[in-house]
């Protein structure tokens, strides 16, 4: 019995290792892409949120003389901003 467990261990050892790697290194990556996510999500939102904001008030002219940017590119700004506390 110890005998075919080293022959297959001896011809699959290296499969084995590479996989068993790539398992504890993907659970290792888990919480930082689980993290990147819910930081897309919020600047998602934000930036949303910041659109209807600077809609409302009607600042498209104010805001394009001083910044030389469109709402939609503030919006971005102000929803990173917002998220990357």
């Amino acid at each position: 019995m110890s005998n075919k467990f080293y022959e297959w261990w001896k011809n699959h050892r290296k499969t084995i290792t590479y996989g068993t790697f790539i398992v504890l290194f993907s659970f290792y990556l888990f919480p930082i892409v689980k993290e990147a996510k819910y930081k897309n999500q919020c600047i998602k939102y934000s930036t949303k949120g910041a659109l209807t904001k600077f809609n409302k008030d009607d600042i498209e002219e104010s805001l394009l003389k001083e910044t030389g940017l469109k709402i939609n590119e503030l919006a971005e700004i102000e929803g990173y901003k917002n998220c990357i506390k």
